[in-house]
Formats: C-alpha cells, sequence, structure tokens
C-alpha cells in the first residue's frame, strides 16, 4: 500500500534545483523519511531500547551512518569492552 503526498515547492526555489516536480518531490520525500528514521532510531537508543547497530538492523538502516548521526547530534554511547564488542560483533 502507498499513500499519495502533495508537495508545495515555491517557484524560486523550484528553478534553483533545476529538476523536473517528480525528481523534487521524491527527493524530498526519500530525505524525510529517512530522517525521520533516524529521529526515530536515536530515540529508541536513548530509550535504551537497544545498541545502535540493533537499532540500525531494525529499521533498516545503515549501522556506520547511524552512530555518525547519533555523533552529530552529540549522543556518545558509551563504550566499555562489551559494547565495543557487540558493534563490532566480535
Amino acid at each position: 500500500m502507498s499513500q499519495i503526498i502533495t508537495v508545495e515547492v515555491p517557484d524560486q526555489l523550484m528553478q534553483q534545483l533545476n529538476l523536473s516536480a517528480e525528481d523534487v518531490a521524491e527527493e524530498i520525500v526519500e530525505l524525510g523519511i529517512y530522517q525521520l528514521k533516524v529521529r526515530r532510531a536515536l530515540a529508541l537508543y536513548e530509550a535504551g531500547t537497544g545498541s545502535l547497530g540493533y537499532i540500525a538492523e531494525q529499521l533498516d538502516l545503515d549501522k556506520v551512518d547511524l552512530i555518525r548521526e547519533a555523533h552529530l547530534r552529540g549522543l556518545e554511547p558509551p563504550f566499555d569492552d562489551q559494547a565495543i564488542q557487540e558493534e563490532l560483533g566480535i
């Protein structure tokens, strides 16, 4: 199942982007979904749901990308020997 979403983009921005309306709408939706998933993943991590690796897997995000996003937002995972082994999968 899919949903129809209408996106209104100012003409000036459309001219600056020099892309078709379909391409702009598709990119906006893809970027928005990615950011929504990242936000959800980091909220789950902060709530103690699991490691960044586990949550990335559950939300179909790249683990390295999620770790980078966490770092950019000031979320530093606690690193003890067990956490390092879990994150590295060893």
